[in-house]
């Protein structure tokens, strides 16, 4: 599961990046270590709005859904969410065709297990710019916004730093994100292959960043690990 992102760039560079505006431009504040495990806010641009940056709340309720999210994330987290598993729910089935969305990130973690320990990395995109996950969203019975990141198994660099687990974020550049918004997904899943996905970079980081109660400045920082192999993205 994908629980933490990171969120480092500056407003005016978001805006210039995207070419879209934030709706509500005070409410931003830029975060090296974003824990969906609390209840947080993203950036995202949705279908049919993509000039605009909101936010939604990390973790996708139902529409409609009038109780706490805290309740909901404790039945079934929804930080993240399979494609392949979201046409099975009744509740999030239409989002995948209706109310897509991408979350604007500097940056998210991945964890690479070897000789019986488990270490972090920094993914990133290569020219350091903010790009772009896709996810589903939901609106609540209050107004607010919901959403999920979608990950799907299709073919991702990244399983050669995150080895537990199959599924991974499809992640997606300033130059191609619409491609998630304006995708076809009524018949099938099956063209997101198309989708051409960012330029990563990734990085071993302290393993401090484990611990959710710590944050310090360095934390994106590389790490160097004598016993572990050079790996990368490819």
């Amino acid at each position: 599961m994908f629980y933490k992102l990171s969120s480092t760039a500056n407003l005016k560079d978001i805006e210039s990046v995207f070419n879209a505006q934030f709706r509500y431009p005070l409410l931003y504040n830029s975060k090296p270590i974003i824990n969906g495990l609390s209840e947080q806010s993203l950036p995202i641009m949705r279908m049919n709005n993509s000039n605009v940056i909101e936010y939604a709340i990390w973790g996708m309720l139902p529409d409609n859904y009038n109780d706490g999210w805290d309740n909901f994330q404790n039945l079934t987290n929804t930080l993240n969410i399979s494609i392949d598993k979201i046409n099975e729910l009744d509740w999030m089935k239409s989002s995948l065709v209706n109310k897509r969305c991408v979350v604007i990130v500097s940056g998210f973690f991945a964890s690479y297990l070897y000789n019986g320990e488990v270490y972090p990395f920094y993914v990133y995109a290569k020219n350091r710019q903010p790009f772009t996950l896709a996810g589903v969203y939901s609106r609540l019975a209050d107004g607010f916004m919901t959403v999920s990141l979608v990950t799907t198994t299709a073919g991702n660099g990244l399983k050669h730093v995150h080895n537990l687990g199959q599924d991974f974020p499809i992640c997606m550049s300033a130059n191609n994100y619409k491609e998630w918004l304006n995708i076809d997904l009524a018949r099938s899943t099956d063209n997101i292959e198309n989708i051409k996905v960012a330029d990563l970079k990734a990085h071993t980081i302290s393993k401090e960043f484990y611990k959710n109660d710590i944050i310090f400045e360095s934390v994106l920082d590389p790490a160097h690990y004598n016993d572990l192999p050079l790996l990368s993205i490819s």
